[in-house]
């Protein structure tokens, strides 16, 4: 058994004893307490959200969830997987492939040395030959080289013979406004609405491995996502 999984049996008891909503200790104080390294303090607590049974919320922490009810968050699919799911026939058009200096965001986002080389990949993605995102994507060098990239691969399937399987993402979405460039890209009259999502993809073992930005076009996409209500005590 891997140390992570032992770990997330040890954080199940743990949550047991906790009231829905009560805050987990931090990640320091967990590998403190239980002598395990951070990339396995992630692991365990990637598994018990995936449960249900704990929750994150961007800048605060992470949370107990109901323990009357858990559900599963929502299914981490690529691409082409989403959009043969809403019915649409999937393909791609590669704009650039370019070897770049993480930027601060990326360095922060995935943990990187201020000067690390990346690999990044900016891509219109269509449904039925039609624009429905551009999709920006940085890769740590060290995982991807600009010349080991496959124009006509699924970058996840890249991912997976490299034993990078993407299992989880942290994802942020937000409303914007398209400047030139992605309108133009895009299909849309500059200033038209978009969905941002910002996502920072991680294996099994902890390994942060991309960081990527999607502006999806708002007339044509949304999201889509169950939630459930708490009876008040």
């Amino acid at each position: 058994m891997h140390k992570y999984e032992v770990l997330a049996t040890d954080l199940r008891s743990l949550v047991a004893t906790m009231s829905a909503h009560e805050p987990l200790p931090s990640e320091r104080d967990l590998m403190v307490r239980y002598g395990v390294s951070r990339a396995t303090v992630r692991q365990a607590i990637g598994r018990l959200v995936d449960e249900g049974r704990l929750y994150n919320v961007h800048g605060s922490g992470t949370f107990v969830g109901s323990n009357d009810l858990f559900t599963k968050s929502p299914k981490l699919t690529s691409f082409t997987e989403d959009m043969r799911s809403r019915g649409f026939e999937p393909s791609s058009r590669v704009l650039s492939v370019s070897s770049v200096r993480a930027s601060a965001a990326t360095v922060a986002m995935l943990q990187l040395d201020a000067d690390e080389k990346c690999t990044q990949i900016r891509r219109l993605r269509l449904a039925d030959g039609h624009p429905m995102a551009l999709e920006e994507v940085t890769i740590p060098a060290r995982f991807l080289e600009v010349e080991d990239f496959d124009m006509t691969a699924s970058l996840y399937e890249q991912f997976a013979a490299r034993d990078l399987d993407v299992y989880r993402a942290e994802q942020e979405v937000q409303a914007v406004s398209a400047d030139s460039a992605t309108a133009d890209l895009l299909g849309l009259a500059a200033g038209g609405a978009c969905l941002h999502v910002t996502r920072v993809g991680s294996t099994r073992r902890g390994l942060l491995v991309e960081h990527g930005q999607t502006w999806y076009r708002g007339d044509r996409y949304s999201f889509q996502f169950a939630v459930t209500r708490e009876h008040e005590k």
